[in-house]
């Protein structure tokens, strides 16, 4: 629409000017649809510019969302905590701003936006660095003592704390990988992609993090072949259970 009301108006002064033209050639008997060009001139240019600046105000709303999103996301995981319920919620937030930022038309605000996110990405990295002690693959399992064994680990994050359900899976306090997905693709990629949440770590990418982040590799290589129940391990190819 912007760009229709800029070539009205410009349609508009070159009539304009075609008619002084006329004019002054004797063609036409007077400026009289000149002067009505140059208003239509002018009332186009000034919508075309209120809906530019309207757009602009839309982008930069979308822009401050997507950042404070962001920000949220890595607040939620600052403290380096590994609580399942707050995974989700970081990540369900990550996703939504990031649905957001795909709203941002300016290019100015999309520059800022790549800054940003550069930053946030980088914050999330110190937060989850593989090289930290605290970051082992016990750590997403849930467990406070993420010095565990992996086995104990997987044991220990499906045994239910005072006051909660009794669970037959080990889903109680390990992190789900929907939400690892979530936020391993924002701190890797800056693309966009469809509907994080239903999707996991492809074989490939599993084997990525082999490389480039060994506890989260561990974990995931471990939840694939082992199932905790009721504080007991069982190995799913034989469903033996691991004492």
């Amino acid at each position: 629409m912007k760009l229709f009301l800029r070539i009205l108006a410009l349609l508009f002064f070159i009539t304009a000017i075609v008619t002084v033209i006329f004019y002054i050639q004797g063609k036409v008997d007077n400026v009289t649809l000149a002067g009505t060009c140059v208003a239509f001139f002018g009332i186009f240019l000034n919508e075309a510019a209120k809906l530019a600046d309207k757009e602009k105000q839309v982008s930069k709303f979308f822009l401050e969302e997507s950042l404070s999103g962001f920000n949220h996301t890595v607040e939620l995981l600052r403290d380096r905590n590994n609580n399942r319920l707050k995974w989700i919620s970081a990540a369900r937030i990550l996703q939504q701003s990031l649905y957001l930022s795909k709203k941002i038309t300016e290019e100015e605000h999309k520059s800022i936006l790549q800054i940003e996110t550069d930053r946030y990405r980088h914050q999330l990295w110190e937060i989850l660095n593989p090289n930290d002690k605290h970051i082992t693959a016990a750590f997403f399992y849930g467990v406070r003592d993420t010095s565990l064994d992996i086995c104990e680990a997987a044991k220990e994050s499906s045994i239910p704390k005072v006051g909660e359900l009794q669970s037959r899976f080990s889903s109680i306090h390990n992190l789900s990988e929907e939400s690892l997905f979530v936020i391993w693709n924002f701190m890797k990629f800056p693309e966009d992609y469809a509907d994080p949440l239903s999707q996991k770590f492809s074989k490939g990418q599993t084997e990525e993090l082999r490389l480039h982040h060994r506890p989260l590799y561990d974990y995931l290589e471990h939840k694939r072949n082992y199932q905790s129940i009721n504080g007991k391990l069982f190995n799913l190819s034989n469903q033996i259970g691991i004492d």
